[in-house]
């Protein structure tokens, strides 16, 4: 047995590229809305996170079929270097809410279907006062939240300049060194 720490970042490549995969026996994915915001908190915190465990592929004496994580482009064809034994309900939605480019297809706490984007709300993030249930916020697909049964428009997130406008940062830019320095330029601009 070894441990083989690894940054998140890389992690996150090796499961977009299929290299990551679970075993075909493995339960879907299930996390809502309320355990992956509070997933992101717990990274934000830099709080343990639990660890995972994978399973080297390619031993003649191992012989799962694999699948990619849901919401990887992977090719469900291409062969991993490993296989995710443990983790997969963390992994799979640190994936989706950090590092896909696509909403999150999860589910409220009440199991309704729903589409999220997830953000820091920069201005809480640096308000010690400020509730962690205000610090990390999901967003309908559409990027916008909005009130009086969708005729008002509270808060307009359409644009790169929008978010940023209203110090909102995307986390799913958060892992993209390129995105987090188009971030860092945006949010000092007067």
């Amino acid at each position: 047995m070894k441990t083989n720490d690894r940054q998140l970042t890389e992690l996150m490549k090796e499961v977009d590229s299929g290299a990551a995969q679970l075993p075909d026996f493995q339960r879907g994915w299930v996390w809502d809305d309320g355990r992956i915001r509070a997933l992101i908190l717990s990274v934000i915190h830099n709080s343990p996170v639990g660890a995972a465990m994978f399973l080297e592929y390619g031993n003649e004496s191992i012989h799962f079929k694999h699948k990619p994580i849901e919401g990887s482009p992977a090719s469900p064809g291409k062969e991993p270097d490993e296989l995710i034994l443990d983790g997969q309900q963390r992994l799979t939605s640190l994936y989706n809410a950090l590092y896909s480019r696509n909403p999150v297809h999860t589910r409220t706490d009440k199991g309704k279907g729903i589409e999220r984007l997830y953000y820091l709300d920069i201005a809480k993030a640096l308000d010690p006062k400020a509730d962690d249930e205000e610090v990390v916020i999901s967003v309908p697909a559409t990027r916008q939240i909005t009130s009086n049964f969708g005729r008002t428009v509270e808060k307009d997130l359409t644009t790169r300049e929008k978010e940023f406008e209203l110090k909102m940062f995307p986390l799913n830019i958060i892992l993209d060194f390129g995105g987090a320095e188009l971030a860092e330029r945006l949010l000092c601009l007067p």
